[in-house]
């Protein structure tokens, strides 16, 4: 078996390729043609050199289909974008014969069928960053030609983020009642919180403020493990202390990205959180 070998880029008519024999994947031609008159041939074809002059094409197979369903130029077709016409991103609306820019490598039979199943299968097992795919589908303002997706995908999208955000948010916890102050009433304000139950907040001691941090179980407990080890560097500071000091220590280093250099000392991170240099 041997290896695929690199050989050359080149503009090959498709007269001269064959599609893969028995290639399994059954792509969607026509989206794939909506993006080529809009942004053109992108991505060569892969093919491989039996014989001078001919040529089986190993990926790219549904590329090759689209551009015989375009035909010969002059197709009459423009683009619009905003307030641009542009041609055709296949012929240039100029005379032209089908031609697609290839790869063309030299490989055995073996190789060649390892490459046609794996090209049509490596994108089958990726998954998706729906949040980020949303924002880059959105950043096209409105405008959705040439993507494979259309306005009504975008919103599908969006409904599923905000359905699977509601299903990973917390139910909100019942605030505990108010103490009956009813003289010769029974003192519940410390009573124990029963076994499985979280203990409701303590009242802030005078001239403190609540503050309410929320996050995900693996951040809360990497959060509360980061604050004990915190406390026993400064053993007299309570939580409130370290995370103020924590915040003013990110202050300085955001700020140090504006500085000459972008470098922030260990003296300026200490200095902005109010520690004193040993």
């Amino acid at each position: 078996m041997t290896q695929a070998t690199y050989v050359r880029t080149d503009t090959i008519p498709l007269a001269q390729l064959t599609p893969f024999p028995g290639n399994a994947k059954r792509g969607d031609v026509g989206t794939i043609l909506t993006s080529l008159t809009r942004n053109g041939q992108y991505r060569s074809l892969v093919v491989q050199e039996t014989d001078p002059g001919h040529y089986v094409v190993l990926a790219g197979n549904h590329t090759t289909q689209a551009i015989a369903a375009h035909g010969p130029g002059d197709c009459g077709m423009t683009v619009q974008v905003g307030a641009e016409e542009r041609p055709c991103g296949v012929c240039g609306n100029q005379p032209w014969e089908p031609t697609a820019r290839c790869e063309v490598v030299h490989c055995d039979e073996d190789t060649a069928r390892r490459i046609n199943l794996v090209d049509n299968r490596s994108s089958e097992l990726g998954t998706w960053d729906e949040t980020a795919l949303a924002e880059l589908i959105a950043g096209l303002d409105d405008d959705l030609g040439g993507t494979g997706y259309s306005d009504e995908d975008l919103a599908d999208l969006l409904t599923a983020i905000d359905e699977a955000t509601a299903e990973e948010e917390p139910p909100p916890e019942e605030q505990p009642a108010a103490p009956d102050t009813t003289p010769g009433a029974p003192d519940t304000t410390a009573a124990p919180a029963a076994a499985g139950d979280p203990s409701p907040p303590l009242p802030p001691p005078p001239g403190h403020v609540l503050m309410t941090l929320t996050y995900l179980p693996p951040d809360r407990d990497e959060a509360a493990r980061l604050v004990v080890a915190a406390r026993e560097l400064f053993p007299t500071e309570g939580a409130p202390e370290i995370v103020l000091r924590a915040l003013r220590a990110l202050a300085a280093l955001l700020d140090s990205r504006h500085s000459h250099d972008g470098v922030v000392t260990v003296s300026a991170l200490l200095k902005a959180a109010g520690v004193d240099r040993p």
